[in-house]
Order: C-alpha cells, then sequence, then structure tokens
C-alpha cells in the first residue's frame, strides 16, 4: 500500500515499529487499564457504575472547576485528576430535567450542575481509553498502589501522547523505537503484574509476538483509529482554548483549567522542558488564576499556540491517509451492484431468501439453580451478575429440591415468587438482597424492589439464567455462608468447585450479520425489521442493535468479537432498538452529495454529511439480532 504524497508504505521498516509500538501502547496498554480496573472492582465488590456513582461530584470537578450545589462551600471542591467534556461524557450524561431546588441551574446559562449529571447507562470498562481509565485508577481514593506501579501508569499515559505525537509521520527509526520498547515493555509489564499471573504471562507472550510475527493489517487499522480518535479530542479542545473569550460568553470558563492542566501533561510528554509552549501554557494558568481573561486571550492567540494547533492538523492529515490506504483492502469494499445481501457472522444468526433474510436462531440455553439453604430472618447477601444475558431472580417457600422438575419452566410454576430480572450487556451488576420479616428487599441498578414472603417460612432463592453467556457469584457474611445448592439445572455449572460461581454451559452466542458490502453515494437499502414469535411462553424481550461506520471492517466484525463496544470507534449512527421499536421499516440511503440518512421504525430521520475520505470508503452497515428478524424488501441505486 503506498501513497506517492510522503512516499509511504506498510512494509516499511520504520512504518512498521511506529506501528508495532502503537498496536502494543493503544491496543494492548489500554485493554491492560481496562482489565486492571475490572479486577480492582472485582476485589471492592463494586460494578462500574456503583464506583462512580460514589464519585460522581469529584468527577464532575474533574472538568468543571467552578462551584455546583454539592459543593460544602462557595469554592469548587478539589479534585486531583483532569478530563476533558468529551472524556466526562463517556462516564456521565446530561439528565433532560434539572433539580428545580439547584441554584446554579438557575443562574448558570447551561444548567451546569453536577446534580444534573447521571452515570451512562450503557457505560462498561471496555469502553474506557487510557486517559479516562487511568483517571479512574490514579485518583479515586478506592485505589492504592505503592510508587513503582503509579509510575508505570504514568509512562503508559506519557508513551500514549507521544505515539499520537508521533502520528504526524507515522515511522520511528531504529533508535528511537529502542528507547520507546523499553519503556514501553517495562511499564506494561509493571502493569500486568498487578492483576495475575496469567496476565503477566499473556502481555510477555503479545510483547514477543509484536517484536518478532508478521504485522497484521487489522492491528494497523486499530492504531490509526485510535490514533485519529484521541488526536481529534486533543484538536477539540486546543481550538476551544485559542478562542477561550467565546468560551467564557458562552459560560464555558469552568471547562478552561482542565484543558491547561491536561495541555500541560499532553506537551509536557512530547516537547522539551525549555519549549515556549511549556512556559506560555504554565503562564495561562496564572492568568486565570488571576481572573485575567484578557490576557489569557491574547497569550493563546499567539503564534505558539497555532504551532501546537498546526501540528495536531498535521497528525489529523496523516490518520486520514494511513486511514484510506489501510481501508482500501477492506473485505467489505466492492463497486456498486444490482445486489445486496447480509452476511452472517454470529453462529445463531440463520440467512435464506437468497441470503436476504437474516433471523436470530433459536438455542436454548436456560439454567436454573437455588440456594443451599432458606435465607434467615435479617439475612444480606450479594449477587453479582457479569457479562451478556438475563438472569431472574425469585424465591420460593418451600424445598426447592422436591420442584426441580416444575422450576424448569420457571415463569409457569406457580409457587414460584419472581422478585426482578436483571439485564446485562457486557457490564456487570451488582444485586443486594435482604430479608426483614415477612418482606424480601433487592436492591439492583439504584431500585428497591420488595417482595412478600410468608412469615412462618423460610424463603429459598432461586435463580434462572435466562441466556447470554452470564456468570453470577454469591457473597454472603453469614456464619454459614450461603451457597448455590448442589441439585441445579443440566445448563448450569459450578466454577471453581466452591458452589459460588456458576455460569452457562451452553451460552447463547452473540447474533451479528452485515449488510455484504458498503453504500456508496446513490444507494438506499430498505429494510424490514419484525420480533420472532417465542418458541416458548416466556416473555423475554428482543431487541435490534444497528451500527453504521466508515471504519474499517475486518472479517465482518467491527471490534474482534465485540462489534458494538469500543473505545475508539468512529460512529455514524449507533442505535439500540428494544422491544418498543423492534418492528417496523428501516431506510438507509446514502445521497449523491454524501448526505447519510437513517429513517427508523416509527419515521424519524437522521441524516449526517460525509467526508470526502467517507465517500471514497462507503459506509458499512453491521446488526445485532436478539429474537429479531430482518429482511431486504428494496435496494436502489439512484441516478
Amino acid at each position: 500500500f503506498k501513497i506517492s504524497k510522503r512516499n509511504m508504505s506498510i512494509s516499511d521498516k520504520d512504518c512498521q515499529r511506529f506501528f508495532r509500538a502503537g498496536i502494543l501502547t493503544l491496543k494492548h496498554g489500554t485493554a491492560l487499564l481496562q482489565n486492571l480496573l475490572d479486577f480492582k472492582l472485582q476485589q471492592m465488590h463494586l460494578s462500574l457504575r456503583e464506583l462512580l456513582y460514589l464519585h460522581r461530584h469529584d468527577l464532575f470537578h474533574s472538568w468543571y472547576k467552578n462551584g455546583c450545589c454539592t459543593c460544602p462551600t462557595a469554592k469548587p471542591s478539589y479534585f486531583s485528576g483532569h478530563l476533558i467534556k468529551s472524556q466526562y461524557e463517556d462516564l456521565f450524561e446530561l439528565t433532560k430535567t434539572p433539580n428545580r431546588v439547584c441554584q446554579h441551574v438557575k443562574t448558570s446559562l447551561h444548567g451546569i450542575c453536577s446534580c444534573r449529571y447521571e452515570v451512562r447507562k450503557d457505560v462498561h470498562t471496555r469502553s474506557l481509553d487510557i486517559p479516562v481509565s487511568s483517571t479512574l485508577l490514579l485518583n479515586l481514593d478506592d485505589f492504592r498502589y505503592d510508587d513503582a506501579s503509579i509510575e508505570a501508569i504514568w509512562e503508559l499515559r506519557r508513551l500514549r501522547n507521544e505515539i499520537i505525537d508521533l502520528g504526524s509521520e507515522m515511522c520511528l527509526i531504529e533508535e528511537k523505537f529502542q528507547l520507546f520498547w523499553n519503556r514501553l515493555v517495562s511499564s506494561v509489564g509493571s502493569i500486568a503484574a498487578l492483576t495475575s499471573a496469567d496476565s503477566q504471562d499473556q502481555t510477555t507472550e503479545q510483547i514477543r509476538s509484536l517484536r518478532d510475527d508478521p504485522l497484521h493489517l487489522y492491528s494497523a487499522m486499530t492504531v490509526v483509529r485510535t490514533i485519529s480518535h484521541g488526536n481529534q479530542r486533543e484538536l477539540s479542545f486546543l481550538q476551544d482554548l485559542q478562542d477561550v473569550m467565546g468560551m467564557q460568553s458562552n459560560k464555558r470558563q469552568g471547562e478552561v483549567l482542565a484543558m491547561l492542566e491536561l495541555g500541560l501533561e499532553l506537551f509536557s510528554s512530547t516537547l522539551s522542558q525549555s519549549n515556549l509552549a511549556l512556559k506560555e501554557l504554565q503562564n495561562c494558568k496564572f492568568l486565570l488564576y488571576g481572573g485575567n481573561f484578557t490576557g489569557l486571550a491574547k497569550n493563546l492567540s499567539s503564534p505558539w499556540m497555532k504551532k501546537l494547533l498546526k501540528a495536531r492538523l498535521q497528525v489529523h492529515e496523516q490518520t486520514e491517509i494511513w486511514r484510506e490506504m489501510l481501508w482500501s483492502s477492506d473485505p467489505l469494499k466492492s463497486k456498486v451492484s444490482q445486489t445486496l445481501s447480509f452476511k452472517s457472522c454470529g453462529e445463531n444468526v440463520k440467512l435464506s431468501n437468497d441470503r436476504r433474510c437474516a433471523a436470530w436462531n433459536f438455542i436454548e440455553s436456560d439454567g436454573v439453580t437455588f440456594s443451599n439453604r432458606p435465607m434467615d430472618h435479617l439475612e444480606q447477601v450479594t449477587l453479582d451478575v457479569t457479562g451478556s444475558g438475563e438472569v431472574a431472580i425469585g424465591a420460593i417457600e418451600s424445598d426447592p429440591v422436591v420442584q426441580s422438575r416444575r422450576l424448569s419452566s420457571f415463569s409457569t410454576c406457580p409457587d414460584l415468587k419472581t422478585a426482578v430480572i436483571v439485564k446485562t450487556y457486557d457490564s456487570s451488576y451488582q444485586v443486594k438482597i435482604s430479608r426483614d420479616s415477612d418482606l424480601l428487599i433487592v436492591f439492583c441498578d439504584d431500585q428497591r424492589y420488595v417482595m412478600e414472603v410468608d412469615q412462618k417460612k423460610k424463603p429459598w432463592l432461586v435463580f434462572n439464567l435466562r441466556f447470554g453467556d452470564l456468570q453470577i457469584e454469591l457473597e454472603s457474611e453469614a456464619h454459614f455462608p450461603m451457597k448455590f445448592h448442589e441439585t441445579m439445572g443440566t445448563n448450569v455449572q459450578s466454577v471453581g468447585g466452591t458452589k459460588r460461581l456458576l455460569r452457562l454451559k451452553h451460552v447463547n452466542l452473540r447474533s451479528t450479520c452485515r449488510l455484504s458490502r458498503r453504500l456508496r453515494n446513490g444507494e438506499e437499502v430498505l429494510l424490514n425489521v419484525c420480533q420472532e414469535k417465542p418458541v416458548d411462553v416466556r416473555t423475554i424481550p428482543c431487541y435490534l442493535s444497528l451500527g453504521i461506520s466508515a471504519d474499517g471492517l475486518q472479517n465482518g466484525s467491527l471490534h474482534e468479537d465485540q462489534p458494538f463496544i469500543s473505545a475508539s470507534r468512529s460512529w455514524l449512527f449507533r442505535k439500540r432498538y428494544d422491544q418498543s421499536l423492534c418492528s417496523g421499516k428501516v431506510r438507509i440511503s446514502v445521497t449523491r452529495r454524501g448526505v447519510l440518512k437513517l429513517v427508523c421504525p416509527q419515521g424519524m430521520t437522521e441524516t449526517v454529511q460525509l467526508s470526502n475520505t467517507e465517500q471514497k470508503m462507503g459506509v458499512a452497515v453491521v446488526f445485532e439480532l436478539f429474537r429479531t428478524e430482518l429482511d431486504i424488501v428494496s435496494y436502489k441505486i439512484r441516478g
């Protein structure tokens, strides 16, 4: 793959060195921090959403440094970490209804206050990039490390900044590569050691493979995509700083300090300490502290700032060149033709009607189990649910072993009371269950569910792993800890032999399919979405996830085996239609002028203008189905 503009090639040794360093930093380094965060949360028996909820106020002040209604004094609370708004919004989302008691909402033009932000329901560790995950690990009081481990995480942040800066050239000479590689190997090795010996061994093998084995095209594509994503965020906040008076007029002055701090960290990694830009950024902090916005605006419009912006624009230009070059080998790339069909990527998607119909293929994957004893008065237990799928939690007031056959039909057993159904998608939830006399109380997802039980009879807990790849773990602080019963359903198995951790033997695998090729200017496809009729009496909901991206798809996957989870993927549209919306017509088209249009089942239309590069590459469309069927009703090429 050659580009005449800069005489670059993926086979060039300097380019290959860059991509090897980039893969270890941006792909494996990101995964290591995500694994470390998961490991720490598991030790604390917390989900990521619970952790973020506990620190909602502190994390608000990671990007907004003015006071809010939760601050104990007029001055804003101090938080050592720094995020820009787009990074903060990876974790939290603005609620539609403001708190009417909050004075900040009443006086602020945009209603900016910590009370208006809630933890995102779809947040999970796999969607967090290096800046966000390391900010949590380094700055939340819940996590403790020795000085060497802290330095290893900081070093990975610095190396990530250097890789993005090197994106303006996309190459590393041998001498610089060896220095970078040695620092990187030391950092990722130290981080891997914080989780387990297996993780350390796996990282060692990844390092060996990256150093010795041929470079994979898809991994190079991941590096380009991640650099583009990170650089775009940093370019955006530098452009905001250059127009700091506009930020002040829009009541955004509370964001300026975090931007300056991140700018200092970013360029400290890539510039010499004597560089003028570092000195001026430090001076800008003093001007901000003194309230001199006029002087701050003048300083931020100086030539040194324009030079920083120019460097970031060069990174953007270079990533676009490489993006188009690498993506040209995409297996979805093809010329416009008169046919369009589906291609199955999941093991339980069935194609028919000349591959114009894609249907979720039912695979029985239920599993029922119950507690090894009834629940005592004032006893409390915790259930950790991880993976994707649903688990129903109920209670029965007689020995469930006697009724094990009847319990296999969970929803039709007359003696069984269902308290809550936990739905999870590539995340973790914690369910807390307690008994108080004649009440069984369940806390889940910030909600409280109460179920009446006979005070004279002790309730046994019953768990139905309904589908997916779920895993459940039971935690009990009683003198005789509650465990799962030895008698369990045929599709449930114990992990580790402790009877406290269970999973399904036969999982209901991911159900992914995609259009057989990309859509380009002038093409339109009309799809019919319908719900599959259940083969049993259970009311398990259906859903359809739809993603449209101009990023490269290798072998039909959007991100290895997890198509809708990526910290860096650039989505043009990403939708999830639950049961109420999972029926009707979906129209996807690209006009001759490069406008992508999506018409949803309820008739709502959304549009986005494609860039020149995106128009050349076309857009790929991928779906994830559950109890859903898709049909290509019509396909048109407009003149």
